[in-house]
């Protein structure tokens, strides 16, 4: 019966041997005191790729000063490497409003890409991006349809590109961390602040967002992805089960399924003609009516199934062979349901919907110039019509919408287990819904990735391209410990009038480790702020051993900041720890600052600490010859 192949069918097992790791991380040292992380993605041979090769995909610079201690490194650029500038030709036809296809692409770069962002100032983004919404709204909206359709075009299709870019780079990320042989039952906290800031780019103020805020931003992004698709998958698998078809999830080895196939069997068309049809959620037309799959020539996969509808092998004793003809492909990563991006009858069921967004988008602001911030009637109609058609089960986010369709690419480019025919035809399929003539092809985006890899490289260890650019960041940022805002302005002023100097060797010396003294401060400052706001109990979430550590170090560094014995105030209140309490007193009683004194006084005057007072009372008293001995009498 084919609800017991429905029930039983697959869920996301494939038949075929395990496959090589999709993916790998390098680190490459480079000139200056710093090293370059780069992610790679193994690309079978097969699909629209020509050969199995590796493509790096994002590379990012850690800062490390040279030295080997974490606490002194800093995560600086990133670059995503398959993203180019655009050409002549793509500039042009993205600033036409109805311009809806690609228009050739890059073919070879040789130059160093600019980075997407700075994990040290993600902050300016912000700015960047207020600044150029303020000048169309103010400026280029009033001079007519020409300046402004063009110019939103061109602003839009810009956007789209970089955000689709850096959702396949977050696609690898995700698929990095939970790859087989991962076994940390955390991610490294780099990982998590690359990945936060990444997922935040498409937020208008994602990038101010403190740092020690970015574990949230991790914990919620992934709690929240991994809900989503498990709603999918069981909804678009009722679905099926509800319409006689045949669900079909898809994953990497030991992962999650990202999306998802829907199938039909040849020989249930017969048998099954005239049957009702829901396609609530599908967005597919009626299979049992559809006389086109009678005489089907498209693609076709042979599978075989025992008698209690298992996928077996073939030539599994008892097995009986049922022709599947593909009828879509969905993406389990889109919010409420599943979101569909191949259907294999009609290549314009997908396109028709991004087409008719485009033309909506590009008739009401280009052309009439009706903006959602500038007719409040308009924002609010909008507004309650989008609600309205989500709640109905329609694909109304755009962001979302982009970010399936580029981690469908990003599975398809370095999954093995889809017959190799299949996969082809999928990508083909999944290449039709380009509509942005910024986009390159995906033979192209492999190559330009891997002649931007090796001229960011040369670039990196160049005296003067990263190793010039690294010493002028770490005075900007040693600059922004010792001074001012309003002093750190006038004297980038007082640099545009002065003649570029050369630092002598003793100062880039003295100014690198000043810089990782206070560096590895700022570290264990913001690793008890992450401890405050994670748990109301330090000691349960975090090892003491590393929150005792962490205090004893700001105790004895003279660069700690003022607002430093107020954070270890606010770990002894959190604990109930009497060691780590103990370890506060005493770390606040070594620094030489009149705040810490203030905090202790604060200590001592709560009447809720009574009990503690009195065992440290008696501690002291205990261990006061061993105190003596030591020589430490500050407490």
């Amino acid at each position: 019966m084919v609800e017991t192949v429905l029930i039983s069918f697959l869920i996301g097992a494939q038949l075929t041997a395990p496959q090589a790791p999709a993916y790998r991380v390098e680190r490459e040292p480079v000139s200056g005191g710093a090293e370059l992380i780069t992610l790679f993605e193994h690309s079978p041979p097969g699909g629209l790729g020509v050969e199995s090769q590796e493509t790096p995909l994002l590379s990012v610079l850690r800062d490390t000063l040279g030295s080997a201690d974490p606490g002194s490194a800093r995560l600086r650029y990133v670059w995503i490497l398959t993203s180019t500038r655009p050409t002549l030709l793509q500039r042009t036809a993205s600033a036409l409003s109805f311009v809806w296809f690609r228009t050739g692409g890059m073919e070879h770069a040789n130059r160093v890409p600019s980075p997407v962002l700075d994990l040290a100032a993600p902050s300016k983004t912000v700015w960047g991006h207020l600044a150029a919404n303020s000048l169309q709204a103010l400026q280029f909206d009033g001079l007519g349809i020409p300046i402004r359709s063009s110019t939103r075009s061109y602003r839009g299709n810009f956007s789209d590109y970089r955000q689709l870019q850096i959702y396949r780079a977050l696609g690898a990320l995700s698929a990095l961390e939970n790859q087989p042989g991962n076994d940390r039952v955390r991610p490294a906290p780099e990982f998590i602040d690359v990945f936060s800031r990444l997922s935040l780019t498409d937020r208008t103020f994602g990038g101010l967002v403190r740092q020690q805020n970015l574990t949230k931003v991790y914990d919620r992004e992934t709690s929240r992805r991994g809900e989503i698709r498990a709603h999918n998958w069981e909804l678009l698998r009722q679905r099926a089960e509800a319409n006689g078809l045949y669900f079909d999830p898809l994953a990497l080895p030991d992962q999650a399924p990202t999306q998802a196939m829907l199938w039909i069997a040849r020989g249930d068309l017969e048998s099954r003609a005239g049957r009702a049809f829901d396609r609530r959620f599908l967005g597919i037309a009626d299979p049992w009516t559809d006389h086109r799959l009678e005489h089907w020539s498209g693609y076709t996969e042979t599978r075989y199934f025992d008698q209690e509808g298992r996928r077996v092998l073939a030539g599994t004793p008892g097995a009986r062979a049922v022709e599947m003809i593909p009828l879509a492909l969905y993406s389990l990563d889109y919010p409420r349901v599943p979101l569909l991006l191949v259907d294999f009858r009609s290549s314009l069921t997908a396109k028709k919907r991004e087409l008719f967004g485009h033309l909506s988008n590009a008739v009401l602001t280009g052309v009439l110039g009706i903006t959602p911030f500038g007719n409040l009637t308009f924002f609010a109609a909008k507004s309650s019509w989008t609600m309205y058609e989500g709640r109905h089960g329609a694909p109304t986010q755009r962001s979302e919408r982009l970010r399936s369709y580029s981690e469908a690419r990003e599975f398809l480019a370095v999954d093995t287990r889809l017959a190799p025919r299949l996969k082809t035809e999928l990508e083909r399929r999944l290449d039709h819904l380009a509509l942005n003539p910024l986009e390159n092809a995906a033979g192209a985006e492999t190559r330009v990735a891997r002649e931007q890899f090796a001229a960011l490289m040369q670039w990196a260890n160049s005296p003067n391209g990263l190793v010039a650019r690294l010493e002028n960041d770490r005075r900007k940022e040693l600059a922004a410990y010792t001074h001012s805002k309003p002093e750190q302005l006038f004297a980038g002023v007082g640099r545009l009038f002065q003649a570029p100097s050369v630092d002598s060797e003793a100062s880039v010396r003295a100014r690198r480790a000043e810089l990782e003294a206070r560096r590895q401060a700022d570290a264990h400052t913001r690793y008890l702020k992450q401890l405050l706001a994670s748990s109301p109990r330090p000691e349960i979430v975090r090892n003491p051993v590393e929150i005792l550590h962490a205090i004893e170090a700001l105790s004895d560094d003279p660069f700690a900041g003022p607002d430093t014995p107020a954070l270890i105030g606010r770990v002894f209140d959190r604990s109930r720890d009497f060691g780590l309490r103990m370890a506060c007193l005493h770390g606040l009683g070594r620094m030489h600052l009149d705040q810490a004194t203030d905090e202790l006084m604060r200590l001592a005057q709560n009447p809720k600490e009574s009990d503690f007072w009195r065992a440290a009372s008696q501690a002291s008293i205990r261990n006061a010859p061993e105190t003596a001995a030591a020589g430490d009498g500050q407490f």
